[in-house]
């Protein structure tokens, strides 16, 4: 089979779209391009098999729609794969109405946390022909494409369509071993379309991983908001030991300097100190900055002492809202009143180590139980961590309810939602109702981003740089926050 891995360029005056490898979408001024590992896998498993694969990332390759779609169909597909998320998806249900008009025998596939939450809603709004549900549609198109070539019986989770209307597979299941997928084909998924432009990213290039689908914070289901609980309601990982392998890969492979483990939540306990140790006993810790998602609460000050000896930089916290009322309504399970004091613990674990942690957080505004000032505690929070220095970055966004979360199911209860009108839900606007006009959430966001102009922080800042690498990374970051800031105006 001849398939291709896709994302066509989606033109809109709101900015560029950060659709792949993202559980928050948004419309951005300065691009971000982040490495879709799934999709990757999926080109690679795919290639391994004997299907010819192309990767067609209009997006990150900055093409015109017209140019991606003169690529696609010159390269005379079998199959296209769209990863695709809430507030584009009517945009794509347009492309493949376009395509198929175009190309009538091209089999056209979706995936994401909105199909796999509404899988019938794109089969009557499209002529897409097949809809992947849950995480794991790396291993499901493989399957799909072997199913069309070579009549290998369908797994879990796939709807199509039939001449007698839809059907399914049933119920799809996390069932795959994470130890059995090949290490990606950086090359074939052209990898480094995403090295540059990200400003996570102190040293370049850099590229991103995943240890385990998704996030090992189960507890009632996991953070309500999260769109990703959708696609992994159970948590799997990788051995440390793969995951090593895989490092050492792209250290010696490919030059890469930084690496951002994109697992919801980095695995902890015995596992995390297995990698942690592996990277100083294989000398990773000296050639790579190492990146996670992490908890509030779930280490150790031991555990940051490792950490930091081996080569970890970058970890980023979901704080979410300064009011632990917010926190517990959202399932999150972290205690707000400990945050700073792990701030602080991290802090020490640097100056005792000569290590370079740096805590980067991220914050919603918009929620419906929240009022204009509690909203702008968490302003507050944020400036006095970065006063105090125990911030470097942060990320604010407006909260979104995606379809299959239960923060989704509780809006649909409590009459919260403004519209359901899919196109709304891109992050420009709140589209739950809130005590707050729609321009005071917004004014919010923008100063949560402008939180760390205090002049102890800005001091700070300029007195940390070590070398060349951080002037140059201070120039991105600054300009990352104008985008940001810019972000959040009205359009």
């Amino acid at each position: 089979m001849r398939a291709v891995i896709g994302y066509p360029p989606l033109e809109s005056k709101k900015g560029i779209p950060l659709l792949s490898q993202n559980r928050q979408f948004q419309w951005f001024h300065d691009p971000t391009y982040i490495y879709p590992v799934v999709p990757a896998w999926a080109a690679t498993l795919a290639k391994q098999a004997g299907h010819q694969v192309a990767w067609l990332d209009g997006i990150a390759s900055e093409w015109t729609y017209a140019e991606w779609e003169k690529r696609l169909l010159k390269s005379k597909p079998d199959l296209l794969f769209i990863e695709t998320k809430t507030p584009v998806i009517k945009k794509h249900w347009q492309i493949i109405n376009r395509l198929k008009k175009k190309d009538p025998k091209l089999l056209v596939v979706l995936a994401g946390d909105h199909v796999t939450a509404l899988p019938e809603e794109s089969f009557q709004k499209s002529a897409v022909d097949f809809v992947l549900t849950g995480g794991d549609y790396d291993f499901l198109l493989l399957n799909l494409l072997n199913h069309l070539e070579k009549k290998e019986k369908l797994e879990a989770g796939i709807w199509y369509r039939t001449k007698r209307g839809l059907k399914n597979t049933g119920q799809f299941v996390l069932n795959h071993d994470l130890n059995k997928l090949p290490f990606i084909d950086r090359d074939l998924t052209q990898w480094q379309l995403y090295a540059y432009k990200n400003g996570n990213y102190k040293y370049l290039p850099g590229t991103y991983i995943m240890a385990g689908r998704d996030c090992w914070w189960r507890k009632n289901g996991g953070c309500k908001f999260c769109s990703w609980t959708t696609l992994y309601p159970t948590w799997r990982v990788r051995s440390a030991k793969n995951v090593l392998d895989e490092v050492g890969m792209l250290i010696e492979k490919y030059g890469v300097r930084e690496i951002m483990d994109d697992t919801g939540t980095f695995p902890i306990g015995p596992w995390l100190r297995e990698f942690a140790q592996g990277m100083i006993d294989r000398g990773y810790n000296r050639k790579i900055n190492f990146d996670i998602n992490m908890r509030f609460g779930a280490l150790s000050k031991e555990d940051y002492a490792l950490m930091a000896k081996a080569g970890f930089r970058f970890l980023l916290y979901g704080l979410e809202s300064a009011n632990q009322e917010t926190v517990d309504w959202l399932n999150k399970g972290t205690k707000i009143a400990a945050i700073e004091k792990e701030l602080e613990m991290i802090q020490e674990v640097n100056r005792e180590t000569g290590g370079h942690l740096e805590p980067h957080v991220t914050c919603m505004v918009g929620y419906p139980w929240e009022s204009k000032e509690e909203a702008e505690a968490t302003v507050a929070m944020t400036r006095r961590f970065f006063d105090r220095g125990l911030i470097r970055t942060l990320q604010a966004t407006i909260v979104i309810p995606y379809p299959g979360t239960q923060l989704f199911r509780e809006c649909l209860e409590n009459n919260w939602l403004k519209t359901k009108n899919w196109d709304d839900y891109d992050m420009t606007k709140p589209v739950m109702k809130t005590p707050m006009a729609d321009e005071e959430v917004l004014a919010i966001t923008r100063g949560i981003y402008t939180s760390f102009l205090t002049p102890r922080f800005l001091w700070w800042q300029i007195t940390s740089i070590r070398n060349w690498q951080d002037v140059k990374f201070m120039l991105r970051a600054a300009r990352k926050v104008i985008g940001h800031f810019l972000d959040f105006h009205r359009h």
